[in-house]
């Protein structure tokens, strides 16, 4: 997997429609859950869980015994991409393999909502490759703790969940365009036809907030004059959807 400060490649899609597939929303246990959404071009995972407790996601798994497989991890120190191995905590895919770029991490009535992005395929063996093929299962083992500090978890804070990447579950969305790319003063953002208006959030890839804004049809270029040289991502929504983009800014 690349660093997350190697630039990235922004993959713009067409004016027009994208299919997708999603596994839904996936609750394992009262207050702890995620969603997996994936388009041909990335995967938005959304976890949600206590404000102050951990939860460990493990993909295409059906035992802690799936050494090398994939698991998603979130706890006071932030989201981090780790693999099974053997019947132990999961280890830490190490800082130059943290592929997941969280785009969004709000608290609201002590309920925390994590979204973060990755490629659908990162090159690493221990990361599970999504697909947007239509009725694949993708078994989920699960862990979580009360406290903020990933740890043991007790025995009735585990199990498995079996899921599916489907179209079923997820429409197909507009997609907005986001030009020039890479950027040197300013950005475009060009609406479809069918929505006037979105939030605009603009987080370095070190999840700071760099912008928060309102566009609309008539309102809609960024001043990116002042943004440091680097790669930024923006989450573009509304009140039915949200998508992802990456920047560059030379």
């Amino acid at each position: 997997m690349k660093k997350i400060t190697f630039i990235l490649t922004l993959l713009i899609s067409s004016y027009g429609f994208a299919q997708n597939v999603s596994t839904g929303q996936v609750t394992f246990t009262t207050g702890y859950s995620v969603e997996f959404d994936v388009t041909s071009t990335e995967v938005t995972m959304t976890m949600i869980l206590p404000k102050l407790a951990w939860l460990a996601v493990a993909l295409d798994a059906s035992s802690m015994g799936n050494a090398n497989k994939d698991v998603v991890v979130y706890d006071s120190t932030g989201l981090q991409d780790r693999h099974l191995s053997g019947y132990t905590m999961p280890q830490t895919d190490g800082t130059s393999n943290q592929n997941w770029a969280v785009t969004s991490n709000t608290v609201t009535n002590e309920v925390r909502t994590v979204v973060a992005t990755r490629a659908l395929s990162t090159g690493d063996v221990k990361d599970y490759v999504f697909t947007t093929t239509n009725g694949i299962g993708l078994p989920l083992l699960w862990a979580k703790g009360d406290t903020g500090n990933l740890s043991k978890h007790g025995t009735g804070d585990k199990g498995a969940k079996n899921s599916t990447l489907g179209t079923a579950a997820i429409a197909t969305l507009p997609e907005f365009k986001v030009y020039p790319n890479p950027t040197l003063r300013a950005l475009n953002v060009e609406f479809p036809a069918s929505i006037q208006k979105a939030s605009v959030s603009v987080y370095s890839v070190l999840g700071s907030l760099v912008l928060q804004t309102e566009l609309d049809q008539f309102n809609s270029k960024i001043n990116t004059s002042e943004w440091n040289t680097g790669v930024y991502i923006m989450n573009i929504s509304t009140p039915n959807f949200s998508q992802t983009k990456r920047i560059i800014k030379q």
